[in-house]
């Protein structure tokens, strides 16, 4: 830059005002036209700065108070086009979108402005004003993808209270905090577990249970981790195991691990307390159907016994 106006000055016999500091390392390809006015309009367009005429022969170059800027919006993954990000002048009311082809350009640019680039799925872009000057061509811009890791989700209250929906697609249902679902008498398990999703029974009992359209021989029962050959009383009507002695059952119903065997179609896994009380409890109940026992008595402070009992009214 400061190449050629020395060569203008001795060419053309006229003086040009300038701080060497301004316009050191500045470069610009110097136009065909053999017109001086014609060169100061080319310099003024590629370059940030403003010519003014004093005299006939003195002019002086200073940097203008706003400029031109103009760039394209590609994204850094395969430099597609954004198009439709927003390019807004921070501290100021002025924005706009880029076209289809992810351009934009601003006129009258404050020089010391900010420029921010936004766009739903990616990073913002902050640069400042001086460094998109109206250019042919204009700077290429290229922005971040956005990655979000979401937190764990657990889905409480499945249904009703003591029921808890985790990450691997087990359901656990806890006893001492579950409901009774519409339709029951007790919060019998085989019965409640049918209000699940993907668990029905064909003929409406508990003995003939399908889990993912498999057939009841492909359920994996297991109590306290013993394999149930037999899970319904009275032709089906009432499951066999007591639900008040029974802490957490665990239900898998999208495929079972290895550890559990022959668990094709699902998994219902029954668990009784593990701790030892200090003193006896228990419980009883009766109804038109069915009546039951459970309880626990502690002979020995590290030594628990636990009894249930249940049997069909017929």
């Amino acid at each position: 830059m400061i190449g050629l106006l020395q060569e203008l000055e001795n060419q053309y016999n006229v003086k040009f005002s300038f701080a060497d500091n301004d316009l050191e390392g500045l470069q610009i390809v110097k136009p065909d036209s053999d017109e001086l006015q014609a060169i100061i309009e080319h310099i003024k367009r590629q370059t940030p700065f403003q010519i003014e005429k004093l005299s006939d022969r003195y002019y002086s170059v200073t940097f203008r108070n706003t400029i031109s800027i103009c760039g394209t919006v590609l994204d850094n993954f395969e430099s597609n086009s954004i198009p439709g990000a927003t390019v807004r002048i921070l501290d100021s009311d002025e924005a706009k979108i880029t076209d289809m082809d992810g351009h934009f350009m601003f006129d009258n640019v404050p020089r010391t402005a900010i420029i921010q680039i936004s766009h739903l799925g990616f990073k913002p872009y902050i640069i400042s004003a001086e460094k998109l000057t109206n250019r042919t061509p204009c700077a290429t811009l290229t922005l971040a993808l956005s990655y979000q890791e979401l937190e764990e989700v657990v889905v409480y209250k499945f249904l009703t209270d003591g029921l808890a929906k985790f990450s691997d697609g087990s359901i656990q249902m806890n006893t001492a905090e579950f409901g009774i679902l519409p339709g029951l008498i007790e919060p019998d398990i085989l019965q409640s577990i049918q209000s699940l999703p993907g668990i029905k029974s064909v003929d409406e009992t508990v003995s003939d249970i399908n889990i993912r359209g498999g057939t009841n021989d492909q359920n994996l029962i297991l109590w306290d981790g013993i394999k149930m050959y037999q899970s319904g009383h009275f032709f089906g009507l009432i499951s066999a195991f007591n639900p008040y002695l029974t802490d957490k059952i665990t239900v898998i119903k999208n495929g079972t691990s290895a550890m559990y065997g022959d668990g094709v179609s699902g998994l219902m896994d029954m668990r009784t307390r593990n701790n030892i009380e200090e003193s006896v409890y228990g419980g009883a109940g009766f109804n038109l159907i069915s009546g039951d026992v459970y309880g626990q008595i502690p002979p020995a402070e590290n030594l628990a016994v636990q009894f249930s009992g249940r049997r069909v009214l017929n």
